[in-house]
């Protein structure tokens, strides 16, 4: 598998910094776009921060990419839940 993608909500920018020094490549994404399965395929994994998950639809967001809740994990945690991806 190649370097993986993930999106980044842009208030996460702890969370965006640490995966980059990681090799991972991120891209920080509009939450209003989430519902888009062309967004959602773009990515193996996004990370939002949490706030209005349901209301945006994301239980039931078309698409490849994992969503990850970031509320109360650290950038470590988060990297960990995406690298659980490959396996």
């Amino acid at each position: 598998m190649g370097k993986l993608k993930v999106g980044v909500e842009p208030n996460l920018n702890n969370v965006k910094e640490y995966l980059e020094n990681k090799d991972i490549s991120v891209k920080e994404f509009s939450s209003q776009k989430m519902g888009s399965s062309w967004t959602m395929n773009r990515y193996d994994a996004v990370v939002v921060s949490g706030t209005d998950i349901n209301i945006m639809g994301m239980q039931d967001a078309i698409g490849k990419a994992r969503v990850i809740d970031a509320s109360g994990m650290s950038p470590e945690e988060i990297y960990d839940e995406i690298i659980n991806i490959q396996k």
